[in-house]
């Protein structure tokens, strides 16, 4: 397997009560299929992974691996603070039929590059999907160096990309031209959406992010500008969408953004606690400013 094009960090819809809503996460998947998504990407930042019970975690994989069908690749972020339950999750996802792994690095607890190592071999053990490394320091404070990531590749075999959210490409090139004893070099996704075009430009073969849940055709589109060698345009539709991306993370995002999903056809309800929500006045400062920056023109709405 190896992640190219624009993934979705897939949202986590709850209904009225809180709970999951599987319902709107059938159809957030489907429309995301038809929009061009390459992947999906599921229980990570933008899916409230770490605010979900390990039981629901493993309910949303079954109903997103049920409803690909195997039509594109369903990645599992596993990652947790206690290793046993990433781990028990690994499993489960290969059980489910899901097509790789993700985790992010031991978080919370200072644990070390030999906890690091410790933690993927563990998930290794349970599950011999591949895994990508989630490298996103601004939220676990970890961050994987291109040395600690040779070190980690090197003990764990089944680790073959990183997902790297992160401003430092020159780090993440470093990463994208490692050299391993097999001659296997890393399958590398950027994580920022709105530095997208530049980390292709820098060498990142995909990307996973948060506004590709609501604007995955626009960045298809921009991706297959820049690849196909129209800078151009590209970087333009890039001021474009990160407007939009300015516009959101003004306001409590995760809220933000699910009453931007609402606006094109996905009820999401409410982020979960501790994530703040948004109040009925700043709904409606939020839709106007949307409207300056043509949201739903872009959202092929």
């Amino acid at each position: 397997m190896k992640l190219t094009g624009i993934i979705p960090a897939l949202f986590t819809p709850f209904d009225k009560d809180g709970e999951i809503n599987h319902k709107v996460l059938r159809d957030l998947v489907e429309w995301h299929i038809g929009q061009g998504a390459t992947a999906e990407y599921i229980c990570g930042s933008s899916g409230e992974g770490f605010l979900l019970t390990e039981q629901e975690r493993e309910k949303i994989a079954e109903t997103v691996i049920s409803q690909v069908k195997g039509r594109i690749p369903v990645v599992v972020q596993v990652g947790a603070v206690a290793t046993a339950e990433s781990a028990r999750l690994a499993a489960h996802a290969q059980r489910a039929g899901a097509d790789g792994l993700s985790s992010v690095p031991p978080f919370y607890y200072s644990v070390g590059l030999a906890g690091i190592k410790g933690h993927y071999a563990e998930i290794a053990k349970a599950s011999n999907l591949p895994m990508y490394i989630y490298n996103i320091p601004g939220t676990t404070g970890v961050t994987v160096t291109p040395a600690m990531t040779r070190d980690i590749v090197e003990e764990v075999p089944t680790v073959v990309g990183m997902k790297f959210t992160s401003y430092n490409f020159f780090e993440m090139r470093q990463i994208i031209d490692l050299e391993f004893k097999s001659g296997m070099k890393l399958n590398v996704v950027s994580g920022p959406d709105e530095m997208m075009v530049a980390g292709q430009a820098m060498g990142a073969h995909g990307a996973i992010g948060t506004t590709y849940n609501l604007l995955c055709k626009y960045f298809l589109d921009m991706y297959k500008a820049f690849n196909a060698g129209d800078v151009k345009k590209a970087t333009d539709m890039q001021g474009k969408a990160n407007r939009v991306i300015a516009t959101f993370l003004s306001f409590p995002s995760f809220a933000a953004l699910k009453e931007m999903a609402k606006m094109i056809g996905f009820d999401l309800g409410q982020p979960r606690r501790p994530l703040p929500p948004i109040t009925d006045a700043d709904k409606d400062l939020l839709k106007q400013k949307l409207v300056d920056c043509n949201y739903m023109k872009l959202a092929g709405k």
